[in-house]
């Protein structure tokens, strides 16, 4: 009975943790300065990406930012 229950809650806890939104805090750089303007937190799109930072678009030029940040 012991094992049925234990079984129960951790099925409980993995539908409950994998049906949570991942939300991800994404800046925009122009310059190698933040633009707070555009600095905007999103839901994760998990049918495209699976981590936050795989949506980034940022690219370093002569130490210079340009593009969007997200974790």
């Amino acid at each position: 009975m012991k094992k049925i229950v234990l079984a129960l809650a951790v099925i409980a806890t993995v539908a409950c943790v994998s049906s949570c939104t991942k939300m991800c805090t994404c800046r925009t750089y122009v310059l190698g300065n933040v633009q707070e303007s555009l600095t905007k937190e999103f839901e994760l799109d998990t049918e495209h990406f699976k981590k936050c930072s795989d949506m980034n678009t940022v690219v370093t030029v002569a130490g210079i930012k340009n593009g969007t940040e997200c974790e």
